[in-house]
């Protein structure tokens, strides 16, 4: 674990003066948020510290930065012009990347990459931490549920997966963010988790956190059916689960481990019913999935299709839906179809992975 508070990139020795005066300014200010105890993680001084930054980077720099905006480039784009190194700026326009470079200048922004410094004060990373958190809460679905101690200045993986959900790590990322803009982007990060995974998404302070922090946005009985499991008693656990389902309809995250656990009991019907629940309050892409597989088992081919289909509608680039869809196809006796599938697969820009199994794919089309 203390290997990821290992920084990606050097300490600047020296920073530009707009910005040595942003840092001064939140060092003064983060007396407030810095008792004896360390940073302070409860909700309500994580949202105030999350307009503190938005307020004092707007006015230190003219610039417009604010929680209520729904673009998450707006944070990139302000990062990529005022605070990244001073000599990879030029390569921005905004949030993107400029194109049209010349070789030599690009080899010339990536040796500035490799030797890439980020500025040494650590309370910039609570304030811009906790605004990306912050955002991440009011557009995302995010939660904060971070357990003290918090040291800002972390470089641990941008997200981890527990047994219902993933975890998000905001102040590794801003800090990422500025050691690597060219290969670190948040409005790309602020879209990938709700591919796979149902809200809420736990915002922590450590990877170690990562259970208890799921744990804490669960109903009291949804944690006792887990523990249940955890000691053998997996029936138990789903019929307790089935109950919490019940009494907390709401709770995408009980249902989705009722899922999980029936399946593993092989409870079809509850497994079925957990699903469709899950479904009638959040088309999600990664259920359609599982439940076209929950049909393939049984050979109920028609179902298995359609929810496939279902699948790919809901997120266009889910490639392993494709593929399946494919494969069902050709079970089904409807190769023409299953060729038409693959032939668009082809065109997209998937993993070298998935491409090696759609190329075995169509050699068995022939």
């Amino acid at each position: 674990m203390e290997s990821h508070y290992s920084l990606p990139a050097r300490l600047a020795e020296q920073v530009l003066p707009d910005v040595a005066s942003l840092l001064e300014e939140l060092r003064e200010l983060s007396a407030k948020f810095r008792p004896v105890g360390g940073w302070k993680t409860d909700e309500s001084s994580l949202r105030e510290a999350a307009d503190v930054f938005a307020r004092t980077a707007s006015s230190r720099f003219g610039a417009s930065l604010s929680l209520d905006d729904e673009d998450p480039t707006h944070l990139d784009a302000f990062l990529n012009t005022y605070l990244i190194m001073p000599e990879l700026r030029p390569l921005f326009r905004g949030a993107d990347v400029i194109e049209g470079l010349r070789e030599a200048e690009y080899e010339t922004y990536a040796q500035f990459l490799g030797d890439s410094e980020i500025p040494g004060e650590e309370s910039l990373y609570y304030f811009l931490g906790a605004y990306w958190g912050e955002w991440l809460v009011r557009h995302r679905e995010a939660r904060w549920t971070l357990f003290p101690p918090l040291r800002p200045m972390q470089a641990f993986p941008d997200m981890i997966t527990t047994v219902a959900t993933v975890c998000l790590h905001p102040f590794s990322m801003v800090l990422r963010k500025l050691a690597d803009p060219v290969g670190d982007n948040l409005a790309y990060k602020a879209q990938v988790f709700g591919r796979d995974y149902l809200p809420p998404y736990p915002l922590t302070a450590t990877p170690d956190d990562s259970t208890k922090a799921m744990l804490s946005l669960l109903p009291e009985q949804a944690q006792d059916a887990l523990h249940q499991i955890k000691a053998g008693h997996l029936l138990q656990g789903v019929k307790l689960l089935e109950r919490t389902a019940d009494e907390h309809p709401a709770s995408l995250q009980t249902l989705t481990l009722l899922q999980q656990a029936a399946w593993q009991a092989e409870e079809w019907e509850t497994a079925h019913g957990a699903m469709t629940a899950l479904l009638r309050q959040r088309p999600h892409a990664r259920t359609f999935y599982n439940l076209g597989a929950f049909y393939a088992q049984f050979e109920l081919l028609e179902e298995a299709i359609e929810s496939m289909r279902q699948a790919i509608l809901v997120d266009p680039n889910f490639g392993r839906a494709k593929l399946t869809l494919a494969e069902l196809l050709i079970e089904a006796g409807e190769e023409r179809l299953a060729s038409e599938v693959m032939e668009h697969f082809m065109k997209e820009g998937f993993d070298s992975a998935l491409r090696e199994e759609a190329e075995a794919l169509m050699r068995r089309l022939g």
